[in-house]
């Protein structure tokens, strides 16, 4: 009897180490950010920041790994088929959830857990200097008078840029001619050549054609004015209550344990109160966007239309 007490002793003892969780001591070796966009983009360095800053934070090396295609899901994909202890990680961006359906499907939403959001990037309505329009009152006149004829060019289809112009759509009444591109900054050398009227852009994208005098801004999507902008109302102040914009977070594997994601969302938190990182912000045309998980979640479920 008594070695059979033991025994049981013994296997609850077992058991209940196997169920504690194992990631008090996370983490115990190398992070690794994977990124779904070439070296050198956009949230490619953000992730490279969080690396270089944020390996104090956890006392542990962090790298990042480029993994290109199929609009991210090749490296959403890789992510999934790690061990999920919160070791491999990635960036996310709007445009690349926007895709994925809320649940169902291999790849979904809720395939993961939102760590932190990290930067926003505000969207500019843009036109050539010599444009006749000055106002979006402008372009909505001219497009009620000649439907379908105004050209806006934006990044990609099924794209936070054509959702913007769809809802500008819907909100004045009126048809626009959206022209994907594959690129951000390419809308901006068509306006520039003359080829669209109009171009959708982030600030990174057409800042320095703006400060040279070719480019005029009749709106920003954002909702208050920012700098260097601050004389361009928002779409809200000129009657047409949209507020677009691009963001770029962190997100793991739905598996990862809420301790682990607590602890990556505490590290970047830190990591963007940096001076260096805000340097990097204010160099690359981006802004704060900091939101911890909880409410990063409910952000990226509420944008996803599926």
């Amino acid at each position: 009897m008594k070695i059979k007490t033991a025994l049981a002793a013994f296997a609850l003892s077992l058991s209940a180490a196997i169920s504690t969780p194992v990631m008090a001591s996370y983490p115990e070796k190398p992070i690794t950010i994977v990124c779904w966009s070439s070296a050198g983009s956009g949230h490619d360095l953000m992730a490279r920041y969080i690396a270089k800053l944020g390996e104090k934070y956890l006392g542990q090396p962090i790298v990042v790994v480029n993994k290109k295609g199929a609009e991210g899901k090749v490296a959403m994909s890789y992510v999934l088929n790690q061990k999920a202890d919160g070791h491999v990680i990635m960036t996310n961006t709007r445009s690349m959830t926007e895709r994925l359906k809320k649940t169902g499907d291999r790849i979904a939403i809720d395939s993961f857990k939102y760590v932190s959001r990290v930067v926003k990037d505000p969207f500019v309505i843009t036109v050539a200097q010599d444009s006749p329009f000055n106002t979006v009152a402008d372009l909505v006149t001219f497009a009620k008078a000649h439907p379908n004829k105004v050209k806006i060019g934006g990044y990609s289809t099924k794209s936070v840029d054509e959702g913007l112009v769809k809802e500008l759509e819907a909100k004045a009444n009126i048809d626009l001619n959206y022209i994907p591109y594959k690129g951000g900054n390419e809308p901006v050398i068509a306006v520039l050549g003359g080829h669209i009227d109009v171009a959708l852009a982030n600030p990174s994208e057409m800042l320095a054609n703006f400060e040279a005098g070719k480019l005029k801004v009749l709106a920003v999507a954002s909702d208050e004015r920012f700098e260097p902008f601050e004389a361009s109302p928002t779409l809200t102040e000129q009657g047409y209550d949209i507020v677009t914009e691009h963001w770029r977070g962190v997100m793991a594997s739905k598996d990862v344990p809420d301790e682990v994601i607590a602890k990556l969302n505490k590290m970047i938190e830190q990591v963007v109160a940096e001076p260096e990182f805000e340097k990097f912000l204010a160099g690359s045309n981006m802004y704060n966007g900091y939101l911890p998980s909880d409410k990063f979640g409910e952000l990226v479920v509420s944008q996803t239309p599926n």
